[in-house]
């Protein structure tokens, strides 16, 4: 009889344990850390297909390219004392403007085609021309080839402006299903980051995963890689980061969780990173009984400066 009831406990236990694995709600996700040409459309589509082709085989259920991967990131570069109407930076600008495309259009489409052979979702950067305005958006394609939605990036340096970028108005946050798992993501492109509000926006939004794309060597320097983790950590959520392989740029595409820890890197080199997010965990912590970090205590009325900007 004790041997049967020790056989029955063993069973139970293991039930249970079983269907608290089963309970953890995960996604797999992969980070395409490409080479880019400007100007070179042909070349990018051809390598981001080709690396997304990579981490899907690998099991990635959501892609993201780096910042503006369609056109390459062509920018015009703003000596100090430069000036915007310098007949030279005009030309380079008309350039990238007419590189640009609108959306849904070409490029858009064929990632459409991509994403419903796949089954996957596919968050691209592209230069968008809208009614001959310049914006620098990043697109969020689902597993049947629709277009969800769209993120212009919002904060622009001087020299993003003298290359004819339009400021975006909003952080918009989007549901996904991936495989019966829900979450919503939200995007930030490049300098976004740099600016606290951007994250805090999409997290009051309700998002759970940050894909921040961007176009720069300057963010794997220590202090703003740490800018990252920071952001991830006061936030409670996932930071998913995503540049340009070298030569184009230095790489060191990182997934960083909600403790503001580096889950997951790669070197200079092209190549996917693929990783699994762990949303119950970061559910959990969210819903603690001492929430230090997180939007749980603001305390909004006091933000009287940030209420009269408006």
């Amino acid at each position: 009889m004790s041997n049967m009831i020790a056989a029955t406990c063993a069973a139970l236990c293991f039930f249970q344990f079983s269907v608290a694995a089963r309970a953890d709600e995960i996604i797999r996700i992969g980070l395409i850390q490409m080479n880019g040409r400007a100007f070179d459309k042909e070349y990018n589509l051809q390598t981001a297909e080709k690396l997304i082709r990579k981490a899907v085989d690998r099991g990635a259920k959501i892609v993201c390219t780096p910042e503006v991967a369609v056109q390459g990131y062509p920018r015009v570069s703003l000596p100090p004392g430069a000036s915007m109407d310098d007949p030279e930076i005009v030309g380079k600008r008309m350039k990238i403007l007419n590189a640009a495309e609108p959306i849904p259009g070409p490029s858009t489409n064929r990632f459409a085609v991509l994403a419903k052979e796949l089954k996957i979702w596919i968050i691209f950067g592209i230069d968008e021309n809208r009614g001959g305005m310049l914006f620098n958006s990043a697109v969020l394609v689902n597993p049947g080839g629709e277009i969800v939605g769209k993120y212009s990036k919002v904060h622009l340096q001087n020299w993003m402006i003298a290359s004819g970028v339009n400021h975006g108005d909003e952080f918009p946050v989007w549901e996904v299903d991936i495989n019966g798992v829900k979450t919503k993501v939200g995007i930030q492109i490049c300098y976004d980051i740099q600016h606290p509000e951007s994250t805090r926006e999409l997290v009051l939004g309700g998002s759970e995963v940050v894909f921040v794309p961007y176009c720069t060597n300057d963010f794997a320097r220590p202090l703003l890689v740490h800018l990252f983790q920071t952001r991830a950590l006061e936030n409670r959520v996932f930071v998913v980061r995503v540049n340009y392989a070298a030569p184009r740029n230095n790489g060191t595409s990182s997934i960083i969780d909600f403790e503001g820890s580096s889950q997951d890197e790669l070197d200079a080199g092209e190549n996917v990173l693929v990783g699994d997010l762990n949303l119950t965990a970061l559910r959990k912590i969210r819903t603690v009984w001492n929430k230090v970090y997180g939007p749980a205590n603001r305390v909004p009325e006091a933000y009287k400066r940030m209420r009269s900007e408006h």
